[in-house]
């Protein structure tokens, strides 16, 4: 492989990092690394039995939560669309802006036009339905399998850790644990959690244990953005650990929950902005996505679109100015594709098929100018160098709270409650195997 290429793949994986938006990429990282350092931390720390669950649980439902739902898309995509002869590049919220539809519709060249042609007539294979609203079924419906096969995958991985477990236990009862009713055994059944009384209060009732995802944000939103829809699944997994927890676990489940939650979905924009904030009192601004930060001719092309910045900020009609500027083949269109915010055909277009987010486009412009200050430009070598320490930090600050400081806040809970490091409930199920 050419370093070229490796430099490519480099800056490309380091764009998807810095996403904390619409991106997987950064959720895939944090979470095998994660991942990895929680196993290592309970085979270290933890019971006997906490790295072999840990190591299934968490690698086989990070895999389902991360890829099983852009798979199984992409599969719909890729069989059933064809069939039904719609683009599943098409994005069904510009359906309900008519306004920007019709601008949309006005510029759309080739194929793109074709589609919105066809929006209004009734679909080729079922001809009760108009393919405008075809789009929109076939969005909800890609969605729900996705996220409904995710979910069942889900909770067939939290069964069967538990199920090892078990097995273990009815195997081993006869040969080493014949001998479990020692010290630190019996010190922690000694100390269950039947005697705890903040633990049972919260152990009493399982139908209030559920934790709820929902919010005031619309179906839309989760359906069209990947770490939005992993949302929904990691409240299927949190349901589904709680539901089938172990009673003497339960505690120490939810705690690692909210620990996800606010860690891995909640840290990742304030770490971001606060690397940001300390990059402009450091006179090293990092806003830019790293596609546009290490192109070697970043600084040619934002002086060749001043005048194409100018204009864009000026424009009461956005789409139609982004269209002209495709057309003569401006840098600024470029450098607006590299950052995710418009999206180009493979004639170099403008995609008139996803929505364009004029406000962030907007606040690219400003950033496009600040880049430009000659202090920035002789700066431009420690800017690129901040923006990969951020991007890495912020991943491995989350990564290390899941993986090291979460695991060993339960061991400590362990003790504190029950007296051992061994998981409470795999010493019950010990008990209760030598009884039998």
């Amino acid at each position: 492989m050419k370093v070229s290429s490796i430099a490519t793949s480099g800056v490309k994986l380091l764009s998807g990092l810095a996403n904390n938006e619409d991106s997987l990429a950064a959720m895939v990282v944090k979470d095998w690394i994660g991942d990895g350092a929680t196993v290592y931390t309970y085979k270290k720390n933890g019971g006997k039995d906490d790295a072999r669950e840990k190591a299934i649980e968490e690698f086989g439902t990070g895999a389902i939560w991360l890829f099983a739902i852009p798979a199984i898309k992409k599969v719909i995509e890729k069989t059933i669309y064809p069939v039904f002869k719609l683009n599943p590049d098409f994005d069904p919220r510009l359906l309900d802006k008519p306004e920007t539809l019709e601008k949309m519709a006005k510029n759309a060249l080739g194929d793109e036009k074709t589609l919105f042609d066809k929006l209004n007539q009734s679909n080729d294979v079922i001809k009760g339905l108009k393919n405008s609203q075809m789009y929109k079924a076939f969005a909800v419906g890609k969605f729900a399998i996705a996220t409904l096969i995710a979910a069942w995958g889900l909770t067939k991985i939290i069964k069967f850790k538990q199920k090892t477990t078990s097995d273990r236990i009815k195997n081993d009862k006869k040969g080493k644990h014949q001998n479990f009713a020692s010290t630190s055994s019996s010190a922690l059944v000694q100390n269950s959690v039947n005697k705890n009384k903040n633990f049972e209060s919260f152990t009493s009732s399982k139908k209030n244990n559920n934790i709820s995802f929902t919010g005031g944000l619309n179906l839309a939103e989760f359906m069209y953005n990947p770490i939005k829809n992993t949302m929904i699944l990691d409240g299927v997994i949190a349901t589904t650990r709680l539901k089938e927890a172990r009673k003497e676990e339960r505690l120490e489940v939810a705690f690692k929950e909210i620990c996800q939650v606010v860690f891995i979905y909640g840290l990742a924009k304030p770490i971001q902005w606060t690397f940001e904030k300390i990059g402009d009192m450091a006179k090293c601004p990092i806003k830019l996505d790293p596609k546009n930060l290490f192109d070697k001719d970043l600084i040619k092309k934002i002086a060749d679109s001043k005048d194409s910045i100018e204009t864009l900020e000026q424009s009461s009609n956005m789409i139609d100015t982004l269209v002209d500027f495709a057309k003569n083949k401006s840098p600024l269109v470029e450098l607006l594709n590299n950052e995710g915010l418009i999206s180009l055909t493979k004639n170099g277009n403008v995609s008139m098929l996803k929505p364009i987010d004029e406000s962030a486009i907007k606040k690219a412009l400003v950033n496009f100018k600040e880049m430009s200050a000659e202090e920035n430009i002789k700066n431009l070598s420690k800017i690129k160098g901040f923006k990969t320490f951020a991007v890495i930090a912020n991943v491995l600050i989350a990564a290390g709270i899941m993986g090291i400081i979460q695991p060993k806040m339960t061991i400590w809970l362990r003790k504190k409650l029950f007296g051992s490091n061994e998981n409470p409930a795999i010493a019950q199920q010990e008990k209760e195997a030598l009884k039998a």
